[in-house]
Formats: C-alpha cells, sequence, structure tokens
C-alpha cells in the first residue's frame, strides 16, 4: 500500500520556516482557520499546520490540526508543484468541521490565490 501523508519534504518542520511565512506570508482569514501564504519563485510547496491552545486541550488540537491536513493531502495534487509555502492556523471552529468542507473552503481560497493548477 503507497504512502498516502505527507512526507517530509512536503511540510514545514522548522520554527524559522514557521516564522518567514507567518512574518512575510499574505494572512486569509478563513472560518474554520487562518492561511499565511508565502509566493516566491525560489519555494518548493510545503505546508504546515498549527493548532495553538486556544483551540482546545490536546485531543482538540490534535483533531484540528489532522483535519487541516487531510484536506490539504487531498487537494494537494490540484496545486501548483511550487512557488509557495502555506502555513494553516487551526480555529476553535476545526475541531467540529469535516475534512471535505475544510478541503472545499481551501479550494476556493487557493483558486482566488491563482495557485490551483490551470489557473493563471
Amino acid at each position: 500500500m503507497p504512502h498516502e501523508g505527507l512526507k517530509k519534504s512536503e511540510r514545514i518542520t522548522k520554527q524559522f520556516e514557521y516564522k518567514e511565512v507567518i512574518k512575510e506570508g499574505k494572512l486569509i482569514d478563513r472560518g474554520a482557520y487562518k492561511a499565511f501564504l508565502l509566493v516566491r519563485e525560489d519555494l518548493q510547496l510545503k505546508a504546515g499546520f498549527i493548532a495553538g491552545k486556544g483551540v482546545g486541550k490536546a485531543a482538540k488540537r490534535n483533531r484540528a490540526r489532522r483535519v487541516l491536513r487531510e484536506a490539504y493531502r487531498r487537494l494537494k495534487p490540484n496545486l501548483k508543484s511550487n512557488g509557495f509555502w502555506v502555513v494553516f492556523v487551526a480555529k476553535p471552529q476545526a475541531t467540529e468541521a469535516k475534512s471535505t468542507e475544510i478541503g472545499l473552503d481551501m479550494a476556493e481560497m487557493f483558486e482566488k490565490e491563482g495557485l490551483l493548477e490551470g489557473n493563471a
């Protein structure tokens, strides 16, 4: 069975990378999450997922991150393969949402930003 998760090379893993995206990236506020997009030609597609203590206790934070990650994973094949990093920050509403709902919201956001494949 092939590995369907995000490889380490597809994730933002270092604290300085998160800080760079949050400081320099564009903030997009959605219902269940906030997204910070850093668009630059020299970047390979990477994503990071954050759920702070305001989301709830550990189980709720883990669920929020898992839901965001799954929605992004399903959408990833349709995204441009390079040129941006994205960090998703969960809000408390993310613990109640389904990954399909968040996936549709993410697709709409990426389409508006012109980052879906096939969009110029």
